[in-house]
Order: C-alpha cells, then structure tokens, then sequence
C-alpha cells in the first residue's frame, strides 16, 4: 500500500512552521543507519519524511527553588510536551492539552537522568532538559551515537557543563559549556535569519525574565549561531556588551546538534516564539524538513496559541 506524506503543523503565529511526517502507525525499531552498522560518514544523515519519528524527552528532579516556583522544573517541562507531541499515549498523567492526538508519526519515549541503551538505539532525536553529568562512558556513547546521524537538543540546564567547561563536551555538541549567567530580561537577536530553523522570526525575540549563560567556553568553529544576546564582556566592570550565542546548530559528523540556552522557566516554554523555535530544533536535530507554512495552514495551527496544558 503506497504511503503517503502529511504536514503536521505544530507551530502558529508568524511563519507557521510545519515538520514533515509519516502519516500512519509508527513502530519503534532501530534507526536503519544503526541496525546496518553503518560506518560514520562527514554528511549529516536527512531523513525520509515517510519514516516515523522516536523523540526521546531526557529530565531529571527539579533543583532550583521550592515546587511550583516554575525554576528548572524539568518534570512538569517533561510531561507537558510528551503530550504535546506525543499525545494522550505518551502521558504519564491525566492533563487538559489542546493536542491530545499528538503528531501523526511520532512515538514520544521518556527518560529519567540518562537514556537506556535502547533509546540509543532507536531515537532519532533526543531532546535534554536538564544538567547532564558527563563522564567518559557517557562522552564515548553520545559520541556513538551522532556519529551513527542521531540527533540531540539541548535546552538550558543542558547547556551547561559541570562541574567546569570541557573541551571534549565542545568537540562532541559545539559549545563546551559557560562560565557566568544573569537572570532577567533577555533578548534576543536573530543571527542567521535564512536557516530554515530561523525562517520568518522576527528580527528580535524578547522574554521578560529568563536566564542567560556566557561566554561559550570553547566554542567550536563550525558552530552556526542562530541566535544571540548582549552580554557584558568577561572582564570585571567591563559594560560593553557582546553577542553570545543563546540558541546554535551544531553538525558533527552524520550527527545534529541544536542548543537553546533559554529555559530557566516554565512560561518560557509557552512563549510561541520560544516554542516555535524549539519545534524547529528538534525537527532540525531528527534530520526531518522544516519549511514555513502557508497562510491557509494558519488556521488550524491556532489551537496551540493558547499555553500547552493548563497549570
């Protein structure tokens, strides 16, 4: 039976972006690069947007500030977009969601601290909201899997490497961590303004209060910046601010990396322009299309305008 491709909108607002999916039952394998022991390549992998896609949402325990403060609440963030793309099959809880169906073609797996080998396995795209604690093991296995065209975002938490920045952590995702942050107003300025991810965002996004991290500590040469805000350089007293990259792509390999510092808290994730350019990373990372939608695509777009799930 011949298969046929449909667009998934899963973004709104200005430039409607759109993944390309399968549309149809997708079942969890290996991803083909994998299972044929494909050796690495220099080309990053794109994908056929007739196959299904497995995201996998990496958390762990909350760790700035009391429960319901909204700070680095990387469960809640968990829940409220395994739903969200997901669907109703992928929550681990009852919650109101304007999306209860998910998006045809996605299988949505969770992972708590670090994924299982079998996530590995068979995730396209694994997208980290929260600090991740690097050691050798876990240096030699993402590596693995980039190198085998995996995917991999990085949101806030993530971004930032303990216990101090680490040259190899840069080599494998392109930054290699920061080394000083601010809380409060942020905004952010468009840097590559023609990379599908960026395309149709306006020139500037600004967020009331989040949390920025500088300067990238090393940052790799083949890192593009997508994004970028205005921070006071390193010496002390210094005001003259410079651009730091606040969101990147990164192609290491066969393998994609997108980082998004942004994220400290949880109405960031509701901002639709926040969320649009996260979508955007992560069907960027998983090798699958991202193109602007078109005017007729608006209306059905809009029911996720209002915040995913309710408080």
């Amino acid at each position: 039976m011949a298969r046929r491709r449909l667009l998934i909108i899963v973004f709104f607002g200005m430039g409607i972006g759109i993944f390309c999916f399968h549309a149809g039952a997708y079942q969890l394998a290996p991803r083909p690069e994998i299972a044929a022991n494909t050796a690495a390549a220099s080309e990053p992998v794109e994908k056929d947007a007739s196959e299904g896609i497995h995201i996998v949402l990496l958390a762990d325990a909350k760790d700035h500030g009391p429960a319901g403060n909204g700070l680095h609440d990387y469960p809640r963030w968990q829940k409220r977009w395994a739903v969200l793309l997901g669907g109703e099959e992928a929550a681990t809880e009852k919650a109101e969601n304007p999306a209860r169906a998910g998006v045809a073609g996605v299988r949505v797996t969770t992972a708590w601290k670090w994924p299982s080998d079998d996530q590995f396995q068979t995730a396209d795209v694994i997208v980290a909201y929260c600090y991740l604690a690097w050691n050798d093991e876990r240096l030699a296995q993402v590596r693995r899997y980039l190198q085998a065209g995996g995917g991999l975002v990085l949101i806030h938490s993530a971004t930032w490497t303990r216990p101090q920045p680490s040259r190899e952590v840069a080599e494998m995702l392109g930054i290699g961590g920061f080394r000083r942050y601010r809380h409060g107003p942020v905004r952010l300025d468009i840097a590559a303004p023609d990379h599908p991810i960026c395309q149709g965002l306006p020139e500037k996004i600004l967020l009331d209060d989040d949390e920025t991290y500088w300067p990238p500590t090393p940052m790799m040469d083949r890192v593009l910046v997508l994004a970028s805000a205005g921070e006071p350089q390193e010496s002390a007293g210094n005001a003259v601010k410079t651009a730091q990259p606040m969101f990147w792509c990164y192609e290491p390999g066969r393998g994609r990396v997108f980082g998004c510092v942004p994220g400290h808290r949880a109405e960031t994730f509701d901002n639709p322009l926040i969320r649009r350019f996260l979508l955007r990373g992560i069907a960027w990372a998983a090798g699958r299309c991202v193109e602007n939608g078109t005017p007729q695509l608006k209306a059905a777009a809009e029911k996720l305008e209002r915040p995913l799930l309710n408080p």
